[in-house]
């Protein structure tokens, strides 16, 4: 004979149980999110303008879908980690705005945004870099270094976010880019990298507040600086 206690004990531990399996189950998917987006789409509002948009697929291979970015600051985001990183150390990794990934596994031409204020006491690259002759030089900002595959645009921020009004802080915008197509024209390829640069470093010295938008001028002019010398 069934006690009445344990028979009470144990429907209450097949409710548990069927609680816990409906959860589980697939009944109802809790990700309505995209499973594809477009370049317009890939990286956070406000960060690219359609120039940029056009850069970007022009570096990733044509209109490729992409996997919805994971993981990935806006411009608001990565303001703030500059700012408190500035307050604490003079100096900030910062963090990428932008990872645009193919969704076609063998599409290899995943491209990243990203932003970082080096120490002041350590800064390299900004012209050591140019003057190892690596780089194609552009004036734009304080100085921008490009490459097909990737770019560097360091501009001036003179913002109450970080030391003020009355002095510059040399913030690094950086593009990446993992294999860059190979029927392109290199030319065209460091010029979409810094199309995307300057639509980037826009987006940053807008939200920093940074004085006269960090000497960024609206539309972009590309002229060259320098050729690589080896």
């Amino acid at each position: 004979m069934t006690r009445p206690g344990l028979k009470i004990h144990v429907l209450a531990g097949l409710l548990v149980i069927g609680v816990l399996v409906s959860g589980c189950s697939g009944g109802e998917d809790t990700d309505t999110g995209p499973s594809e987006v477009f370049a317009a789409d890939v990286c956070s509002e406000g960060l690219l303008s359609p120039d940029a948009v056009r850069a970007l697929e022009l570096l990733t291979g044509g209109a490729t879908p992409f996997k919805p970015p994971k993981n990935v600051g806006d411009v608001a985001w990565v303001a703030g980690v500059l700012e408190r990183g500035y307050a604490k150390i003079g100096a900030s990794l910062g963090g990428t705005v932008c990872r645009a990934t193919p969704a076609d596994r063998m599409n290899y031409h995943d491209l990243s945004v990203s932003f970082e204020i080096e120490h002041e006491s350590t800064r390299m690259g900004e012209h050591t870099e140019s003057g190892k002759g690596y780089y194609w030089e552009y004036d734009l900002g304080r100085n921008a270094l490009v490459l097909p595959d990737n770019g560097r645009l360091y501009f001036d921020c003179a913002s109450d976010r970080l030391a003020g009004p009355d002095k510059s802080v040399p913030i690094k915008a950086r593009v990446s880019l993992r294999q860059a197509p190979t029927d392109v024209d290199p030319r065209a390829l460091r010029e979409a990298n810094l199309t995307i640069l300057h639509s980037a470093a826009r987006a940053l010295a807008k939200e920093m507040g940074c004085k006269n938008n960090g000497n960024l001028p609206e539309q972009l002019v590309i002229k060259e600086k320098a050729a690589p010398t080896r």
